[in-house]
């Protein structure tokens, strides 16, 4: 079979990705090896259960002509590198260089080295280590795990007691990756405004294709709820810079193909890294309002560069994005556990005036639990206008409404 594309854990937007490359007429094998997820899309022409022989996994992908193999989410990373080099693809990122991408702690080592704007940091495998370094660089300092995703484990800490606290619930415990958190990193708070710088790349050549202003509030436990995003227009002085300190990172981290989703606080002496991922941005991307707003989605563009890569070279590298509307996006919270029985702010948002559509709403009679990191599913609203003011209003009313509790009805089991 020709033009065929490897896909390893097609979860989260991985989805989006495998149904773009089938809908551009190529045949589709999924690797799974997250057992713990199941992927929503069909018309794989085959999926392969990945029991960890790399020689046997090679064997079975010889029936097919593999044009490239792509990780679909953080857990297929590793995997991706490994076995497109195996292969003998070319268009893969290095797996000599993985960790610098996987590993939170290496990836600010590199860039320290490399003279590239990083964060103060220490990694331990006992409280006593980490409490020692919190006391001697100062607090509040960030405890999370070396090599999990989404929020997972990230906590705040703004004592000893407060990263005594955290080392006992996150080391020797698995994380969302399914590794078991041996070590955690301890690294100084940066205070700025955080960001997600979205990029594709090929041989080493970028395109920042997206980036986004983030909007958290903290809760209890030291953690952060993600509630929202602004898309910023990209001929802004502190777009550009973000752009220009992202691509930087990508070279010196060893991004050189795909797509990646990048973290980044922008402070009163410039940005600096929180973390690169190696994949897709999360759930959240939405083709109907991302589409009507840039003509594309980091996924759409992503599989037309993997198919077309002289074109996205041509036409993206070198250039920034322009903006059609404003959007924002709403990530809604579950305020506490139980059953949700309906929505009631449903109605009120769609009347506003910059409403776009919902993306993943939850179903009514499902079991929730009260949001307490990025890693829940209450679901998302897109917002749309070419009048940023009507749009930023409408933002802060959702937000009102859900401080206040009124988007979902929740009830005792």
């Amino acid at each position: 079979m020709k033009n065929t594309i490897v896909i390893i854990d097609a979860l989260s937007t991985g989805n989006e990705l495998a149904a773009a490359f089938m809908s551009r007429g190529c045949d589709v094998v999924h690797i799974w090896q997250d057992f713990s997820r199941q992927t929503r899309t069909q018309g794989f022409v085959e999926t392969i259960n990945y029991a960890g022989s790399l020689d046997d996994l090679i064997q079975q992908l010889r029936l097919y002509d593999i044009r490239y193999v792509i990780a679909g989410a953080d857990s297929g990373i590793a995997l991706a590198d490994m076995l497109a080099s195996a292969m003998g693809i070319p268009a893969a990122n290095d797996p000599e260089t993985t960790d610098w991408r996987r590993n939170k702690y290496i990836s600010q080592q590199k860039l320290a080295e490399k003279g590239i704007r990083s964060i103060r940091q220490c990694k331990a495998s006992s409280a006593a280590e980490l409490v020692s370094w919190a006391e001697l660089n100062g607090y509040p300092v960030i405890v999370k795990p070396l090599n999990s995703g989404a929020s997972d484990g990230v906590t705040l800490c703004e004592s000893g007691e407060d990263v005594q606290r955290a080392a006992e619930q996150l080391l020797g415990k698995e994380n969302l990756l399914g590794y078991v958190n041996d070590e955690l990193l301890i690294q100084e708070l940066i205070d700025g405004t955080q960001y997600f710088v979205n990029t594709l790349s090929w041989h080493g050549q970028h395109y920042v294709t997206d980036i986004w202003e983030q909007v958290r509030s903290r809760v209890s436990g030291g953690a952060y709820n993600f509630e929202g995003m602004h898309l910023i227009d990209a001929q802004e002085t502190y777009a550009r810079a973000l752009a220009d300190y992202t691509l930087e990172v990508l070279s010196a981290l060893g991004v050189d193909y795909g797509a990646a989703h990048n973290e980044v606080i922008l402070t009163a002496e410039g940005p600096v890294l929180i973390e690169t991922n190696a994949r897709l941005m999360g759930a959240s991307i939405n083709d109907v309002t991302f589409s009507a707003c840039l003509g594309y989605t980091q996924v759409s563009l992503c599989a037309a560069m993997y198919l077309a890569p002289q074109d996205f070279i041509d036409r993206y590298v070198g250039t920034h994005y322009r903006m059609h509307a404003y959007v924002s996006e709403i990530s809604f919270l579950f305020k506490r556990d139980g059953v949700l029985e309906a929505m009631p702010g449903k109605r009120a948002i769609e009347r506003l005036p910059s409403f776009s559509n919902f993306f993943a709403l939850p179903r009514p009679g499902q079991r929730v639990t009260r949001t307490a990191d990025t890693k829940g599913l209450p679901g998302f609203a897109y917002l749309l206008h070419q009048d940023q003011s009507q749009l930023t209003r409408d933002f802060n009313q959702i937000l009102a409404w859900q401080q206040r509790d009124d988007i979902y009805r929740i009830v005792d089991e």
